[in-house]
């Protein structure tokens, strides 16, 4: 956006601080008030794209940590922005074009509905605004930030449905195959596990992992950004998701069958089965802590600021 003027010893800068001394400097002011007005041109334009983010947040469980993604990508370009000053050069081009690209898949979505399309020209557009605005090198510097919003956006139900359906299959074989293996015999019919004494148990699309996969899919980027490691490391950390969200969901469909089976078919569902997708949720963590800790182990500690190569001074 602008270079800030800083003495030797000061603490890095925030992006509040940056937007706040840009504003100070008249040759800089027209940036942030254009910037200003290009986010609020925006959010009118796709205002019903927003509602509906809050709305799919705050009722549907497999996108209930949308309300943290913003959060956290504001956190992202923090830290982007405290690594050093960014001067303002180029982006001119990109950053038009991607407006125009925007509005154009918001036009999209008046002919053909649908929600997606006009999401994707939401976050093309913020990245326009930011190259528009603040120049090439910022948006290269905020593009993980900006493109991490993308874990807020609610996939069509058509494309979960088609996710959903075969993890739905594979977590009822492999639940059953657990609990076969410490003693309870189970028959598979579909997603219908009929346990000894006739108790049944059915595995609804709900405990099909996608709800896991989502979150954890979200937050081992996160760390994998934080970490500070090579592509590799990162790479490996965000595939584990996936086998992560499916251990923990397979072991949540076992612990139910458990109970069930074990001691009241009562303790399987409402409060007590939300209060065992919280428990799966922290044995999640617990193995994205151990998997952390093996590489660590394997591959030595995190390098040091002053070792670790690819940031460096951005101007």
């Amino acid at each position: 956006m602008t270079t800030l003027t800083t003495h030797p010893g000061d603490p890095p800068a925030t992006l509040l601080q940056r937007i706040q001394e840009a504003f100070q400097q008249r040759e800089n002011r027209h940036a942030v008030i254009g910037a200003a007005a290009c986010l609020g041109c925006l959010g009118l334009m796709y205002a019903s794209n927003l509602r509906h983010f809050v709305y799919t947040w705050s009722s549907d469980e497999n996108y209930s940590h949308g309300f943290l993604v913003p959060l956290l990508s504001l956190y992202f370009a923090n830290e982007a922005i405290r690594r050093g000053p960014i001067e303002r050069r180029g982006g001119m081009l990109i950053g038009v074009s991607f407006l125009v690209l925007s509005v154009i898949l918001r036009l999209a979505t008046i002919v053909v509905p649908v929600g997606i399309v006009g999401d994707a020209g939401l976050l093309i557009g913020l990245a326009g605004v930011c190259s528009l605005i603040a120049g090439r090198v910022a948006m290269m510097r905020l593009g993980f930030a900006i493109a991490f919003l993308a874990f807020m956006v609610p996939l069509p139900v058509a494309l979960y449905s088609a996710l959903a359906s075969p993890l739905q299959k594979i977590v009822t074989q492999l639940g059953a195959t657990v609990l076969t293996t410490i003693g309870i015999p189970v028959l598979c019919e579909g997603n219908m596990m009929t346990l000894p004494g006739g108790v049944k148990m059915f595995v609804a699309e709900a405990c099909s992992g996608m709800r896991q996969l989502t979150g954890f899919l979200a937050l081992t980027t996160a760390v994998a950004y934080l970490s500070g490691r090579p592509a590799w490391y990162r790479a490996v950390v965000v595939a584990s998701s996936i086998p992560i969200a499916m251990t923990a969901n397979v072991l949540r469909v076992a612990l139910t069958g458990w109970i069930m089976y074990r001691i009241n078919p009562e303790f399987a569902s409402g409060h007590f089965h939300t209060l065992e997708g919280l428990l799966m949720m922290a044995v999640g963590l617990g193995l994205l802590a151990l998997e952390c800790a093996g590489l660590e182990i394997l591959f030595g500690p995190k390098p040091s600021a002053s070792t670790a190569g690819g940031e460096g001074t951005a101007r």
